[in-house]
């Protein structure tokens, strides 16, 4: 009994071996992250308020608004870190990566 022990050892090692490339395929997410890590900002600039000198940007979200000043969260993934003259810093937060926006007809 025991060569076929080792016979039916071998059979399931041949055969999680071919399978292996197979089913780390499957198990691969399907949407990676690019190399440089955070997918491209999904807003859009509407406009700048300041109001008792503090900024605050309008940006879209899809079919979203949001008034936002520094240091806010926006959704679960992003942070507004530094509004500028010419740009706006976000923090894309699941990989702890900045992005700028430039703003437009700003030079």
């Amino acid at each position: 009994m025991k060569p076929l022990l080792s016979a039916l050892a071998v059979a399931f090692c041949v055969d999680a071996a071919a399978a292996e490339p197979f089913a780390a395929a499957r198990l691969a997410p399907s949407a990676a992250p690019t190399r440089s890590g955070a997918p491209a900002l999904p807003f859009r600039y509407v406009g700048r308020l300041v109001q008792a000198g503090k900024s605050e940007v309008l940006l879209m979200r899809g079919d979203r608004l949001y008034s936002v000043t520094a240091g806010q969260r926006i959704g679960e993934d992003y942070v507004l870190e530094r509004i500028g003259q010419s740009s706006i810093t976000f923090t894309y937060v699941p990989l702890n990566r900045r992005q700028r926006m430039d703003l437009p007809g700003v030079f």
